[in-house]
């Protein structure tokens, strides 16, 4: 390698496979990076690894989970997961709703109402 360049970083995919989280159906994806030693401020080369589990019929990650020595390891899961109808009353207007119409070129003054 040149002097004064730095080793660039290695990263490999791959795939693992479909499981079930949470009772939804997820793809599963493993992304490892080798830094080089000198990279990161080590002595030797750092590994890091990511792994996403992602579910195509929600268009949602299920799972990810992370680690890198620097940082340490970190996961993110999605749970409780409902897929049942909501209920029709989270659409409904409030029951002190009313409908104004309007008329174009009617202006109305500070504290007069409709």
């Amino acid at each position: 390698m040149p002097a004064g360049r730095l080793a660039q970083p290695e990263s490999k995919t791959e795939k693992l496979g479909t499981q079930t989280i949470e009772g939804v159906s997820a793809e599963g994806t493993r992304q490892t990076t080798t830094l080089p030693a000198g990279l990161t401020g080590g002595n030797g080369p750092a590994v890091t690894v990511s792994e996403t589990w992602f579910s195509p019929e929600l268009k949602v990650t299920m799972l990810s989970k992370e680690n890198d020595p620097r940082l340490g390891e970190r996961t993110t899961k999605l749970v409780n997961v409902n897929r049942s109808e909501p209920s029709a009353t989270l659409f409904a207007p409030a029951a002190d709703y009313k409908v104004v119409e309007e008329r174009p070129g009617a202006m109305i003054q500070p504290g007069q109402r409709k």
